[in-house]
């Protein structure tokens, strides 16, 4: 609670930053409207997804949940999504607003926020990542029920992942997913060789944990990093050398 106290009252909107950077996400991405067509396939998507009561069991290779076990219905698993409400309208945002070409994503799940991706630029290359088998196989028939064909999905640990990538580059990078601060560091250290220094990093959950708390703010305090921003649930990370180290709390 006195996270979201502080966060709230330290949070700025659109008129509130000066930078032309942080003022362009301000004004133009977070104004972008999702599009008719996506936000009634997502709806009869969530419909489907809210009454699934299906059970699966999980593989977890990360902190694990809070609140689940590892048999968990496909219900539970997409109430508890942070992609499903302004969150996942943010990825889509983004997404749309900055046109990554190429996309990394760290934890599938269901594939609620890879659709949010997709949708937001259908030309990009998006490659995510998810360990858990059975949780996989739903994320691809959330991509079938969306008829989205372009979606690299990998069965692999975010460590395998990294030891065998071979590929380009990456835009846009969202890290959702093992929920562990010392895990997440490790996990973004790696990426250096696979990102630039206009990369978009999403990092999810950073108020998770007190490890991912203080992983968050490692990030924010960072020298590598010149742009840091918090919207509570998610914050965004940027390394952009040319510019002033600054770090800003964002309405969403």
């Amino acid at each position: 609670m006195f996270e979201y106290i502080n966060y709230r009252w330290n949070a700025k909107g659109r008129h509130g930053t000066h930078s032309p950077f942080v003022y362009d996400f301000t004004d133009q991405c977070l104004q972008l409207k999702l599009d008719s067509p996506f936000k009634s396939k997502r709806e009869k998507l969530f419909i489907t997804l809210r009454s699934n009561h299906e059970t699966i069991q999980i593989t977890d290779f990360g902190a694990g949940s809070k609140y689940l076990g590892n048999e968990r219905k496909i219900s539970q698993i997409f109430k508890t999504s942070s992609s499903k409400g302004k969150y996942g309208e943010l990825l889509f945002k983004l997404a749309k607003h900055y046109q990554p070409q190429t996309i990394l994503e760290f934890g599938t799940s269901l594939g609620i926020g890879t659709i949010h991706l997709s949708e937001g630029n259908p030309g990009a290359a998006i490659t995510t990542v998810e360990a858990c088998p059975e949780t996989r196989k739903q994320a691809l028939k959330t991509f079938e029920k969306l008829n989205i064909n372009s979606i690299n999905s990998v069965l692999s640990t975010f460590d395998d992942f990294l030891e065998n990538y071979t590929g380009d580059q990456f835009d846009l990078v969202f890290v959702d997913g093992h929920h562990d601060g010392e895990a997440l560091k490790k996990y973004m250290s790696q990426l250096e060789k696979f990102t630039h220094n206009d990369t978009i990093f999403i990092l999810d959950d950073i108020r998770w944990s007190d490890s991912m708390l203080d992983a968050w703010k490692w990030f924010v305090q960072h020298p590598d990093y010149h742009v840091t921003m918090d919207l509570f649930r998610m914050g965004i990370v940027l390394k952009r050398p040319q510019q002033v180290k600054e770090h800003f709390t964002i309405k969403l």
